[in-house]
């Protein structure tokens, strides 16, 4: 729509030179605020959208570790760390749940002490043990592989992870144990301890003894008399015995009556 002649000369003069310098400033000034306020719009946009589906993953999770399944636990744990910037430490936790289903412990120590780090005090105690049950497991193959030092330390390792649980883990109906996370650590330090001292005793060498047999005591003095005259005995037992058996040999048997 353009405007004619007759209108525009009724227009105040001022109005019309100043109009297009009035607009175009505007709309610079306009243009730099929307370019400068995208990042963070997308940023915004991004979170809402993660906020919106971390839920839902979650959810994935744990219906997969409930049912034993632990690529799709593995799978919705590592889609819950995508772009996570809330409660991070819970897509290290599925992961960790995901490893343990699987068998993989080496990894699921790794996501479990991953998970420890990042969680909130308030929230670590579930997380702890299944990093300490995760450790005996470790220390139990090393135990059976024949390596009782590195099951040694992944138990030492595994009670260092309970004696730096805060109090509230303890702490009956607290936030922090809720679902007896205390008493599954008590359980897990006193295993853990029952089996440090085997593993310790598995591993003393026997007292050396520098390469020879230990020599024996030699008898008592009264002892090796008395063995003397024993066999002084015996040697006058067999002569008489030998002297006993000519005589016979040279005589009639006697004859005696069968008693049936």
């Amino acid at each position: 729509m353009s405007i004619d002649n007759d209108r525009a000369a009724s227009l105040p003069e001022t109005l019309l030179d100043t109009l297009p310098e009035t607009l175009s400033p505007r709309l610079r000034r306009r243009r730099k605020l929307l370019l400068a306020s995208a990042p963070v719009a997308l940023a915004a946009l991004v979170v809402a959208v993660k906020l919106l589906s971390l839920p839902i993953s979650a959810g994935q999770a744990e219906n997969a570790y409930a049912a034993g399944q632990g690529e799709g636990t593995l799978k919705a744990g590592q889609a819950m760390g995508v772009l996570n910037m809330v409660e991070r430490y819970k897509a290290h936790f599925a992961q960790g749940d995901g490893h343990v289903l699987r068998g993989d412990f080496v990894a699921a120590q790794e996501q479990f002490a991953a998970a420890l780090d990042l969680a909130p005090v308030n929230e670590s105690c579930k997380v702890r043990v299944n990093l300490v049950l995760t450790l005996e497991k470790l220390g139990e193959a090393k135990e059976k592989a024949g390596d009782p030092a590195s099951a040694q330390a992944l138990f030492a390792q595994g009670s260092d992870v309970v004696a730096q649980a805060p109090r509230d883990c303890f702490t009956p109906n607290s936030e922090n144990n809720k679902d007896g996370e205390g008493d599954a650590l008590k359980d897990a330090q006193k295993r853990l301890a029952e089996k440090q001292a085997a593993v310790q005793g598995d591993g003393q060498e026997p007292p050396k003894s520098g390469g020879e047999a230990p020599a024996q005591e030699p008898a008592p003095a009264g002892k090796l008399e008395q063995l003397q005259k024993n066999g002084q005995q015996a040697q006058k037992e067999r002569s008489k015995s030998d002297k006993l058996s000519d005589e016979l040999s040279n005589n009639e048997p006697e004859q005696f009556a069968k008693p049936w």
